[in-house]
């Protein structure tokens, strides 16, 4: 009787835990594998309308914006940056309105040191991007969006910064989402395997969404462990109960 009594509100209080929806299920086979192309040389961020960047000029501190250089260097909550528009053009000290839309930040440097010679004698130019985010959701321990600036970083590091993976994540179920021409475009990573994790170790770009899929019967699970303390005193109850029933 008591064994049943406790079965049954077991059953009552799993039932109603509710069950979140997930990008993925552990299941999913529609995602592609990683081109060969990712594993090669990966191509630097492109500037582009609407990005937030310093430009610091060594020795130059009254032109610069937002030097890196100085010891009250600035980054985007200070405000000292300016934003490329919809041409691709930033107004800048003594040039004037220039075009770097199109160009990686280390070819942007080299253009704007051409575009100085005319006023600074050997200008030494840094730009940095501050808008370029990748963000990583799903079973790991600090979920986000992570500033990837001009630093090249990879998928190993990434889930690092986020404080690694969750018990409940599934190593061999993680889902790159990358957006290219316009279109979204899904991946299959497998980090199951220790010895291949350089294989899979992909530098990201900006934008990418990476999702680490839960193992199948998390949530059954979490729910048990929810209800354990429910369950310890389901039981101290039952026991009461059949000491004053007899």
């Amino acid at each position: 009787m008591k064994t049943l009594f406790q079965i049954a509100i077991l059953s009552l209080i799993l039932s109603s835990c509710s069950t979140p929806t997930t990008l993925f299920t552990d299941t999913e086979d529609s995602s592609a594998r990683l081109p060969q192309s990712f594993y090669g040389k990966v191509q630097d961020p492109v500037l582009g309308p609407g990005d937030k960047i310093t430009i610091s000029i060594w020795g130059h501190e009254d032109l610069s914006i937002g030097s890196v250089n100085s010891i009250y260097n600035s980054n985007e909550e200070t405000g000292k940056w300016v934003i490329l528009d919809d041409d691709g053009m930033v107004n800048l000290p003594k040039i004037g309105r220039v075009k770097i839309s199109g160009y990686t930040a280390k070819e942007a440097n080299f253009f704007l040191e051409q575009q100085y010679q005319k006023h600074l004698k050997d200008p030494i130019i840094n730009i940095k991007i501050l808008n370029h985010y990748v963000t990583v959701l799903g079973e790991v321990n600090r979920a986000g969006n992570y500033k990837i600036d001009n630093e090249r970083v990879s998928l190993i590091q990434l889930l690092g910064e986020a404080g690694g993976l969750t018990d409940y994540a599934k190593a061999d179920g993680i889902r790159l989402i990358r957006e290219e021409k316009n279109i979204s475009t899904h991946y299959h990573i497998d980090l199951s395997n220790a010895e291949l994790l350089h294989q899979q170790n992909i530098i990201l770009q900006p934008n990418d969404v990476v999702y680490v899929i839960p193992k199948k019967g998390k949530e059954t699970g979490k729910k048990a462990a929810k209800a354990a303390p429910f369950v310890g005193i389901i039981t101290g109850v039952a026991v009461l109960i059949s000491v004053f029933v007899q």
